[in-house]
């Protein structure tokens, strides 16, 4: 039996709660990737950071919080790869939590988001990029992991 490696993107999220609330941003109608979707603040691993360590500078440049995350939900995707549906993206979407922070939330770069709004955590908005509804939805059920995409795909 030949075995090969699996590629996973890890791709680290953040839920950030007050009062109930969940913070989003809406990515702006030109973005390439779920325009005019909600989404919690995310971003690509730098050079040698850790995924918590991304966290951080994310929520930073995205809208000027300093924060402490910790990790609170993992969930593996197996979903059509945005830019070629023939593709799998797979990655692993780590969902950090905070629940306290320094600063007032804003947003720090309106060329890719067009709104940054506090929701019920119960009532999120339509549309949410679904691996980020699913992952927020995980997080209220207190759970640790979940699998999204893997159940009608091959």
């Amino acid at each position: 039996m030949i075995h090969s490696l699996q590629t996973f993107v890890i791709c680290p999220n953040v839920i950030i709660v007050r009062d109930q609330k969940i913070l989003l941003l809406r990515r702006v109608e030109k973005a390439s990737f779920f325009a005019g979707y909600w989404h919690v603040p995310t971003g690509k691993i730098e050079g040698n950071e850790s995924p918590k360590q991304t966290i951080v500078r994310e929520v930073f440049e995205e809208i000027g919080l300093r924060t402490n995350p910790f990790l609170e939900t993992v969930v593996a995707t197996k979903i059509p790869h945005f830019k070629n549906p023939e593709l799998t993206w797979k990655d692993i979407s780590l969902f950090f939590v905070v629940q306290e922070f320094e600063g007032e939330p804003f947003n720090k770069e309106p060329h890719l988001h067009d709104a940054m709004e506090w929701f019920d955590i119960n009532h999120l908005p339509d549309p949410i990029i679904p691996v980020v509804k699913f992952g927020i939805e995980q997080y209220m059920k207190g759970k640790a992991y979940g699998e999204f995409g893997y159940g009608d795909m091959p």
